[in-house]
């Protein structure tokens, strides 16, 4: 069947845009909920399918969490190939690495991450998403580092900071929804500012 040029989507771009909104809802829910309290009725109820067809995208609900916390590590991925293909200082990269970070993760609407939710998932899965954490807390703990011996960041401890930063974006997809009146440029500046300046007035 002819697609008009692009105008009118194709079979698998339909697909593909149904099982996003799938993984939205779900990434929602389990935010919401958590994990196991959470069934695949009610997710299929929430986006309006049954069950039966929610199968057709997702083989079960380890796979639908899977999908929706790989969105929140590929949301971390594309902030930190931004910074390293940047120029600039490192506090500018870090600057960067986390605003980003926490502007696509709102936009996205990935799945907030626990131990217990990595847990939930086959052993390959966990081995997977736990490597990618390290990966983007060694870089986020590099640029810290480095910032630290250019003089724009005080002698803090590398790694409880890189541990703060990445801990309090995790925090986001708890509280923050799609019909927030900040926008996520406007939440990411304002997390960015307690993260440089803290909260403290300065003379």
């Amino acid at each position: 069947m002819a697609n008009w040029n692009g105008a009118v989507a194709s079979r698998e771009e339909i697909r593909e845009l149904k099982r996003r909104a799938a993984l939205k809802v779900a990434a929602r829910i389990f935010n919401e909920k958590g994990y196991h309290a959470t069934s695949l009725d009610e997710i299929a109820d929430e986006i309006g399918v049954t069950k039966t067809a929610l199968y057709y995208y997702f083989k079960n609900k380890e796979q639908l969490l899977y999908e929706c916390l790989k969105l929140t590590y590929n949301c971390g991925q594309t902030a930190r190939l931004e910074a390293e293909a940047k120029d600039g200082t490192a506090f500018e990269k870090l600057c960067h690495l986390y605003k980003r970070f926490m502007e696509l993760l709102m936009e996205e609407r990935g799945a907030y991450t626990t131990m217990a939710n990595i847990r939930a998932l086959p052993a390959d899965h966990q081995s997977e998403l736990l490597d990618r954490r390290k990966h983007l807390d060694r870089y986020s703990r590099m640029l810290i580092e480095k910032a630290i011996e250019e003089g724009a960041v005080r002698n803090v401890d590398v790694r409880v900071t890189s541990n703060f930063f990445l801990g309090a974006v995790n925090w986001i997809l708890r509280w923050h929804t799609e019909d927030d009146e900040m926008t996520p440029q406007e939440v990411s500046s304002h997390f960015l500012d307690l993260f440089m300046n803290g909260i403290v007035t300065r003379g």
